[in-house]
């Protein structure tokens, strides 16, 4: 019996014995006073074991760049690592990223670009070549002139203003909106234009009666060019043909393109010449907070005088050798532009340096800088029409310069379509006939 009493109470610390009487009682209360926690073992960590083929199986195909023991110790790690250095060290990298990025792709470049300029400036190639050998006159265009002064806005009194418009390209309802959203006056505002007022657009001989009634200023832009060396061939081709004589290859080939030649059919002798009347490069004159203003259609090359530019890349240029100074009309080599404005930032006296207003540039769109004024936005294109306004300050100071632009609708895609629906209306009518 005693056995058997001792073997009924015999228990684990784990174990709530199931005994009876006051004795069985007593254990029981005082097991359930215990605190839960103390009840919970760790056995399963004792006896942990990992079945490899588990491993295995999940890590088959990982086994060739980390393993579990791998990822387990950087969990570790990390956890090991205040959260404050983890933050300090992602802030670190992430600025040595934006760091190196910045350099490659905008630091470097300009570093580079602004270097090639100070060599041109004042390096072996400073002079080059542009503008050194004799340049052949040209009769039948007026290189250079000089603006009424009395245009200039003199005072805040006299309310007078410059008004620049960019590529107009026969848009003439465009140029009569951004006139009347600037509040244009013709008797104290002067409109000038930058060139390439026709072609492409819907009404080019509209656009030039309307700047003859204004009385505007111009410059010879490429399109202008174009159409009046077309209307010279026509002329002297219906010249030859009244004299009975045969127009050779390269006359007719010099003709102009199509387009070329209904457009200078379309001009008649007064509006004709009024653009041959506008010369290649305008100078304006001198206004407070822009030095020496000038006005070409394409650009120019800095420390050229403006008598020795060549006409053709005036009208057409778009970037220029460093080295030799020939300006060209691709983009192969350094916008124009932006070593027009490096050289003239570098002009000792603040009054021998010379802003240029241009336009020819849609595909950059405007393009406002120091010393040069960017006004083409491409308007025929469904772009925008701008404005370049000037006038005096009224305490005297610098000349208050605003960007005022008006909204085209898109003439090229819609000269397109019309195209194509014409060819598609001819093409069903040959079908009909056959």
């Amino acid at each position: 019996m005693a056995g058997d009493k001792d073997r009924s109470y015999a228990h684990s610390d784990d174990d709530i014995p199931l005994a009876a009487g006051a004795q069985g009682r007593e254990w029981q209360n005082h097991q359930q006073r215990r605190p839960l926690i103390d009840m919970v073992t760790n056995e399963w960590q004792k006896n942990f074991h990992s079945d490899s083929d588990d491993d295995d199986f999940f890590y088959a195909e990982k086994r060739n760049w980390y393993t579990p023991a791998v990822i387990t110790l950087l969990v570790h790690s990390s956890r090991r690592v205040p959260r404050r250095v983890q933050r300090t060290v992602c802030i670190g990298l992430g600025f040595l990223v934006a760091a190196w990025l910045g350099w490659r792709w905008l630091l470097q470049p300009y570093w580079h670009e602004q270097s090639s300029f100070a060599q041109a400036v004042s390096g072996s190639a400073r002079w080059g070549v542009y503008g050194s050998n004799a340049r052949p006159s040209f009769d039948d265009m007026v290189h250079v002139k000089q603006l009424d002064p009395s245009l200039l806005p003199g005072s805040a009194a006299d309310n007078q203003r410059l008004v620049f418009v960019g590529d107009v390209h026969g848009c003439k309802d465009e140029l009569v909106d951004l006139l009347a959203k600037v509040n244009f006056h013709p008797t104290s505002d002067h409109l000038i234009l930058t060139g390439d007022m026709v072609s492409k657009g819907p009404d080019s001989p509209g656009v030039v009666d309307f700047a003859r009634d204004m009385q505007a200023s111009c410059v010879r832009g490429n399109h202008e060019d174009r159409v009046l060396l077309t209307h010279k061939s026509l002329k002297m081709a219906l010249a030859d043909a009244n004299s009975s004589k045969t127009l050779s290859e390269d006359e007719v080939r010099n003709a102009g393109a199509k387009k070329d030649k209904n457009l200078a059919r379309s001009l008649n002798g007064k509006q004709i010449e009024w653009l041959q009347q506008c010369p290649v490069i305008l100078r304006v004159g001198t206004l407070p907070g822009m030095g020496q203003v000038v006005v070409a259609h394409a650009g120019l090359v800095p420390g050229i005088e403006l008598e020795r530019q060549d006409p053709y890349q005036v009208m057409n240029m778009r970037s220029v050798d460093l080295e030799t100074k020939v300006p060209s009309e691709g983009r192969d080599y350094a916008p124009w532009d932006k070593y027009w404005n490096f050289f003239m930032s570098h002009v000792p006296n603040p009054d021998n340096r010379v802003t240029i207003v241009y336009g020819h540039d849609s595909k950059r769109g405007l393009n406002i800088r120091k010393h040069s004024r960017g006004i083409d936005s491409g308007c025929v294109r469904g772009g925008k029409l701008t404005a370049l306004v000037v006038e005096a300050d009224p305490k005297g100071g610098p000349v208050q310069q605003s960007i005022v632009s008006v909204k085209c609708k898109d003439y090229k895609n819609k000269d397109k379509a019309g195209a194509k629906k014409k060819d598609v209306k001819g093409q069903a009518q040959l079908e009909e006939e056959y």
